[in-house]
């Protein structure tokens, strides 16, 4: 079974944002992106017709300067600093979405999809052949401006910086042969933000945070994931930060992202139960998702083969989803609190929120008493509107980032249809 991206008959756009603050916090990230996140959205919104869904591609510049250091990339050295930018990103998009009554939940008015765009070239440690790229949600420019993603308009920031990556953007697509050159788009410059710049003592202090030095090939994370919303989306994407990247040296190298997803039974007594998407729309939504943030081939070739199983006993329910350079999305039905990661002996990172941090510590002392190698836990930040000691409103976006709060919106809805 082959599966493509949901494309066809909806706006697709790119915002490329220059280098964050210094000082990264949802105050710094508010006063640089506000102006023109602001903007995009309300565009994207605009393009949305009844039925359909705008889609919003971010690409934010980040400069992650633990990757690579001395050797090899590891995924795992940027970990922290990476995924935190990545929250105050969403928790920025979800605030101005709620200034501006946007609805950003799946299959209603912008679905928005953040990757870190690389601030170093990375050619030199790949191959030149065409078909190996950088594997997001980390990518260089030349991978995005490569990439035939249909965006009918790319966004850029008025700004030095936002000037010179639109260019390079442009410059690259011009250089390639013309029956290589993707779809053609508009694009516009949307006004820019205050951005301190970023000083030599912040670097070192990054430097210095670079804590972890193990390579990951198969990261799992678990979760409900109904009605896919920002908090799934930071927490898928820092799954998929976790999960190296295909070197030239290591071009057999089997790598799988495992998704456990709580099955329909463990469900029903939810709040609302009668509107909450059946395990088949959630594994379908978590793989359309990660697939766009990993994947920049062209959209019929994202996903080239799915592969469904069931299997005697627990977790028994898989779904492989099969994308190039030997990645694996495997979707799993869970019916207990471990899932995959007490089957599956090849998982070697689990990826928890403050609310799932238990459940990483019960997951390693069954591991250990089966004789397994524990797994390497990373936690995700909280998407919100900022800390009460900073400048920044708190915006009550629950409803954004609650799987019940939407449920509940919904509730309502088909009630006063019916």
């Amino acid at each position: 079974m082959v599966e493509t991206l949901r494309t066809e008959g909806q706006g697709l756009s790119l915002l490329i944002l220059p280098n964050p603050p210094a000082d990264a916090s949802f105050a710094t990230f508010r006063a640089a992106y506000q102006p023109a996140l602001t903007q995009a959205l309300s565009e994207a919104t605009s393009q949305s017709k009844s039925g359909s869904t705008s889609i919003l591609d971010i690409a934010l510049r980040c400069h992650l300067p633990c990757y690579p250091v001395d050797g090899p990339s590891c995924r795992s050295s940027i970990y922290v600093d990476a995924q935190h930018a990545i929250a105050l990103l969403y928790g920025l998009v979800c605030c101005i979405c709620t200034d501006r009554a946007i609805d950003l939940q799946y299959n209603n008015d912008v679905d928005v999809r953040v990757v870190l765009l690389k601030d170093i070239d990375l050619r030199d440690t790949l191959e030149s052949d065409d078909t190996i790229h950088l594997q997001g949600p980390i990518v260089n420019m030349d991978t995005l401006s490569r990439s035939y993603r249909p965006w009918n308009c790319v966004y850029s920031v008025e700004s030095e910086e936002g000037e010179a990556l639109l260019q390079k953007f442009m410059g690259t697509r011009r250089d390639l042969p013309i029956y290589k050159q993707p779809l053609s788009f508009t694009t516009k410059r949307l006004a820019g933000g205050t951005i301190n710049g970023r000083s030599d003592s912040h670097q070192s202090e990054l430097r210095g945070a670079a804590s972890h030095r193990q390579y990951h090939y198969h990261v799992a994370v678990g979760g409900t994931f109904d009605h896919l919303h920002a908090g799934h989306k930071l927490l898928l994407t820092a799954t998929a930060l976790m999960l190296e990247p295909l070197a030239s040296h290591l071009n057999s190298q089997q790598r799988s992202l495992t998704i456990g997803i709580t099955g329909d039974a463990l469900l029903k007594n939810k709040k609302y139960a009668e509107v909450l998407e059946t395990w088949d729309e959630r594994q379908q939504a978590v793989c359309e998702f990660l697939t766009a943030i990993i994947s920049f081939e062209k959209p019929e070739q994202a996903v080239y083969q799915s592969e469904r199983y069931f299997n005697e006993g627990p977790n028994g329910k898989v779904i492989h989803h099969k994308l190039a350079n030997q990645l694996t999305i495997k979707c799993v039905e869970i019916s207990d609190p471990y899932g995959p990661t007490v089957t599956d002996k090849a998982i070697t990172a689990l990826v928890v929120s403050g609310e799932t941090r238990s459940g990483g510590k019960a997951v390693n002392e069954r591991r250990r008493e089966k004789g397994w190698s524990e797994l390497e836990v990373f936690e995700v930040d909280v998407v919100d509107a900022g800390s009460p000691d900073e400048t920044a409103p708190q915006h009550d976006f629950h409803d954004k980032i609650s799987s019940t709060e939407i449920r509940k919106r919904l509730h309502a809805r088909v009630s006063n249809i019916a």
